[in-house]
């Protein structure tokens, strides 16, 4: 009897241990570091702070991970059967996990995200010059993300750009998309993300010497309720009155949050808690994903006064304003 009660312990320790090796895990973007990903330290981090504050009485570690973007963040949570998923997404994207039933979107209502393109060739200073040099062009992003999707929607509606397939090159992490975009003419990099004016990918670009342009899709924006015009997206803040703020005019859109299914996971307490999670994030206030204290969270107080939200025939007259300039 002795034994089988020591067996029965034995088994019940390991059945608990297995249970908390279970995690909360938050897909962000800029894989493989993180590095110059507003997703992974502006959004995500917010979202992991509110996350650990939900979980910690019971017992869950949290944690960001470096992805290569949207797409991917959706698919990883539709795949994940052993640990609590969550992933930061870009609105207005169709996503195939979504829309299967695998992955749900919690919210729609985080800090807007905007489309913004950077490149070192001299041929192409603004995005109707891109547009119009489209079979000339090589976009430069990660694969699976969320730039590279909103790419391909764009060429699929506009009007311009249609019988024409986008030229991808994969590059992931900054010093790599840098380098790509570097290393071959005519190619643009695409950033889609939440403005990081001092310390993103396209404030790096600006540093770096290359041109920084707002991505302007009228036909994309008209079809969408989720896209709008904001005519003063940063890319290079200005603190304290120091220099100047620049800034582009960029379609921009609410971010989403993601999470799996609960009932995919393999441990049963684990579905219960992951649903809870869902449903007190779900109730939270929208500026709830906004780091909150230190210096992350007043660049992005600074960076949603700047933001301006217009229509989409704004964005065709800003289109039109911008001069071509062809090979």
């Amino acid at each position: 009897m002795k034994r089988l009660l020591a067996l029965a312990a034995v088994i019940g320790m390991t059945t608990a241990a297995a249970a908390q090796t279970t995690e909360i895990v938050i897909y962000t973007g800029g894989a493989p570091t993180g590095e110059g990903s507003t997703y992974h330290n502006g959004m995500g981090q917010a979202v992991e702070e509110q996350l650990k504050t939900l979980a910690k009485p019971f017992g869950y570690e949290v944690r960001r991970v470096p992805s290569a973007g949207a797409v991917a963040n959706a698919n990883a949570c539709a795949n994940e059967t052993n640990n609590i998923c969550f992933g930061i997404g870009q609105g207005g994207l169709q996503y195939d996990a979504v829309t299967s039933g695998n992955t749900q979107i919690v919210r729609n209502d985080l800090p807007g995200e905007c489309a913004m393109a950077f490149t070192a060739e001299a041929r192409l200073p603004n995005w109707k010059s891109v547009m119009d040099n489209a079979r000339r062009v090589t976009f430069v992003v990660p694969e699976g993300s969320g730039s590279e999707a909103f790419i391909r929607k764009l060429f699929a509606a506009e009007p311009s750009l249609q019988g024409i397939e986008p030229t991808f090159e994969y590059a992931s992490g900054q010093e790599a998309i840098f380098k790509a975009v570097r290393g071959k003419r005519g190619a643009v990099g695409v950033f889609y993300a939440y403005p990081n004016p001092t310390d993103g990918m396209v404030n790096a670009a600006s540093d770096d010497g290359m041109t920084v342009m707002g991505i302007l899709s009228p036909a994309v924006a008209k079809g969408s309720q989720d896209f709008y015009l904001n005519r003063k997206a940063p890319y290079d803040l200005s603190w304290f009155g120091l220099g100047e703020t620049k800034t582009v005019p960029a379609m921009c859109s609410k971010a989403l949050l993601f999470s799996g299914d609960p009932s995919k996971l393999q441990d049963t307490w684990a579905q219960g808690d992951y649903q809870e999670f869902i449903d007190k994030l779900k109730a939270l206030p929208p500026e709830a994903f906004i780091p909150q204290g230190g210096s992350l969270s007043k660049l992005m107080l600074e960076v949603e006064k700047l933001s301006e939200e217009y229509g989409v025939n704004e964005m065709v007259t800003d289109l039109n304003k911008q001069v071509s300039e062809r090979f």
